[in-house]
């Protein structure tokens, strides 16, 4: 039963990447159907690494590979600042610049501030989400505090309010859930910084939140449904090309980006992927590292209700913006199976 329940969750994840990947016989993209189905099962490799880690692995080495990540990704952000703000002599100021790279070359270069908010922000989720086990000495928890430090002030000069949002709300979410005193310290922290920030900018912020609002997301939504109906049931195609008369390259929301290329047969998969994901959290809810992993997934489907364009790529940013969330949380949730399975009379910790 334990392999039938495996299988069937192996065949809902592959299922939507499946329908991408043949989607793209009938997109204007030129891109193959083998193409993009090598790219598929690199992806389901990787997957299938990181779920088995996390199930096999002692808590020790996962809490080391965790903690090493979020500091490399704090060294990444501090040196991008530190050359950014002194080497070139930007101003810390609102919106005076957006970073999103390093300055020099090609070092630490994410292409575009949104996403480089997103992707450094998640890493401030996971260290948040490590705080909120509460596992930690007081010397490995100032380090995660420093790194969530570096790392809000990186996320802040994205300028990138959905990343901002993003991290809110999962920071929210563990709050609530763990109800952890270095939970509940990191939001006051963060509440308390929004509050400096709307004291020092409440001009600009006021026009964010009265002019700039969604940044014409509204129109591009309307857009995108309007266009689905022309194909609804299979899409136009992975990767088709989107409103060409304006600069607009995607939804600018995830869901909306599936049903536009891959119509409703393909939003339904990419639902039921991720509904195979809440299940498995909510029956295991009383494990706390299945509960603090779906902070990471609360936080990128927040992201993705207002951006990220595609997920089936070649190795990059979306593997760990969108795929590792995804994998993380189903390997804690397959850990706390298997812990179960060998004390079925004892609860989950």
């Amino acid at each position: 039963h334990r392999v039938d329940r495996r299988q069937r969750q192996m065949c809902i994840r592959d299922s939507f990447m499946t329908v991408c990947s043949v989607s793209a016989y009938w997109s204007d993209s030129g891109q193959s159907v083998l193409y993009i189905l090598r790219k598929s099962l690199v992806i389901f490799l990787y997957l299938a690494a990181i779920i088995y880690v996390v199930t096999v692995a002692k808590w020790q080495h996962i809490k080391f590979f965790i903690m090493m990540l979020c500091v490399v990704a704090a060294v990444g952000a501090l040196v991008s600042l530190c050359y950014q703000l002194v080497v070139l002599d930007e101003s810390f100021g609102w919106r005076t610049f957006r970073i999103y790279r390093m300055g020099h070359g090609e070092w630490i270069d994410l292409g575009y501030p949104v996403i480089a908010g997103i992707y450094f922000a998640l890493f401030g989720v996971l260290a948040a989400s490590l705080v909120a086990l509460g596992q930690q000495n007081r010397s490995q928890n100032l380090v995660l505090m420093l790194v969530i430090l570096v790392l809000l002030t990186y996320v802040f000069l994205t300028f990138s309010r959905t990343s901002w949002i993003a991290w809110a709300v999962a920071i929210c979410y563990l709050m609530v859930v763990f109800r952890h005193r270095a939970t509940i310290a990191l939001a006051t922290i963060l509440a308390c910084v929004a509050l400096v920030m709307i004291a020092i900018y409440p001009n600009e912020i006021a026009v964010e939140v009265t002019e700039r609002q969604l940044s014409g997301r509204a129109q591009i939504w309307l857009w995108t449904l309007q266009n689905f109906l022309e194909h609804p049931l299979l899409g136009h195609g992975f990767d088709h090309s989107f409103w060409p008369e304006t600069p607009y390259a995607h939804a600018h929301n995830f869901f909306l980006q599936v049903l536009f290329e891959q119509g409703v047969l393909g939003l339904v998969c990419y639902l039921f992927m991720l509904t195979s994901v809440f299940v498995g959290v909510w029956r295991y809810r009383e494990d706390k590292l299945v509960l603090a992993a779906f902070a990471l997934v609360i936080y990128i489907l927040t992201a993705m209700m207002v951006d990220v364009q595609h997920v089936i790529t070649r190795p990059g940013l979306f593997w760990s913006i969108f795929w590792f969330p995804l994998a993380f949380t189903m390997g804690a949730v397959n850990r706390a199976r298997l812990a179960a399975f060998r004390n079925p009379y004892k609860k989950a910790s």
